[in-house]
């Protein structure tokens, strides 16, 4: 039934000629002269005593294009009232989970200024990527209950890492480490939204994983079997740190609820332009992420960490 009104009186060609500003002012203002027009001079007139039939109509042709032009106009503010009402609570929340995430680092920052060595590591002492994207995808988690009205239980945030030469993949970081996995390896192999995300090199946001899974862009599990519906979106992040490439898929999934209506390009785009902007905070993270490992770490070996867990996600 939502889906219905909004395509009746959403943002239409319909809607959009109903709405215009000079038919919805000119309209009611002609048939109020009309029928002025009929009731004050109807007798004096020969030109309307002599067809009454022809404007009893006309007038009430014009009555019913007034009537649905306020009405259209009346419900059509309405819902973009209530549109734009979200809009602004999810842009608030977007700039509070932005905000935490800066005070979050700045809070380390702080602390670790009091003990800093001219001797010691700085750059060692104070990032922290990994305890920093662990708090951005937990974060994350909480922005998108708050601002989109979504069951925290039906959204999985993960990220995958892999040497794509050697074919290896394992799951970096996970929102929930409780939860089973299926092997990275696995979904990067087969017709899943992070492997065409890292074939095609940009972001894709799929409102609903039924269209997804029509265009060979999403790969069932046994979680989004059982939803039936939900939506998914992935980012894929490739890094250069000298001459050591480092590729990571983000990926936000939702089972049993859409993150957006499939049917809106307009809420399509504010909701895909929300989760770029997320994912290019991931992306930074990501970067330091990088540096360390390169600086800390045997940068020759990898490991597949969790890769032979079941999938919740793509």
């Amino acid at each position: 039934m939502k889906k219905l009104i909004f395509l009746a009186f959403g943002d239409n060609f319909f809607t959009r000629f109903l709405n215009h500003p000079a038919l919805s002012i000119c309209i009611p203002a002609f048939t109020t002269m009309y029928y002025l027009t009929l009731d004050i001079w109807g007798d004096d007139f020969a030109l309307i005593k002599n067809n009454i039939e022809f404007h009893q109509s006309a007038f009430l042709t014009l009555l019913f294009i007034t009537s649905l032009v306020i009405i259209f106009k009346t419900i059509s503010e309405l819902l973009h009232s209530k549109v734009s009402k979200q809009k602004n609570e999810i842009t608030k929340a977007l700039i509070m989970l932005f905000k935490s995430l800066v005070n979050k680092k700045k809070r380390r920052f702080f602390d670790k200024a009091k003990h800093l060595k001219p001797t010691g590591d700085t750059f060692k002492a104070i990032t922290h990527p990994k305890e920093q994207l662990e708090y951005v995808l937990a974060e994350t988690k909480r922005f998108l209950v708050e601002a989109f009205g979504l069951d925290a239980k039906n959204i999985a945030i993960t990220i995958i890492q892999g040497n794509p030469r050697e074919d290896k993949w394992w799951y970096e970081l996970r929102c929930e480490t409780q939860r089973k996995y299926a092997r990275a390896r696995d979904i990067m192999n087969g017709n899943s939204t992070a492997a065409t995300c890292f074939q095609s090199g940009d972001s894709l946001l799929i409102p609903d994983i039924r269209k997804g899974i029509k265009e060979n862009m999403f790969e069932h599990s046994k979680r989004s079997r059982d939803a039936k519906q939900g939506s998914i979106y992935c980012k894929p992040v490739r890094i250069t740190v000298n001459n050591c490439n480092y590729v990571y898929i983000f990926s936000i999934a939702v089972y049993g609820q859409n993150i957006c209506p499939a049917d809106s390009n307009e809420d399509f785009k504010a909701c895909e332009n929300v989760l770029d902007d997320i994912a290019d905070r991931v992306e930074l993270e990501l970067y330091l992420h990088s540096m360390r490992k390169y600086r800390f770490q045997d940068i020759s070996t990898s490991r597949e960490g969790s890769a032979n867990a079941e999938d919740i996600s793509t």
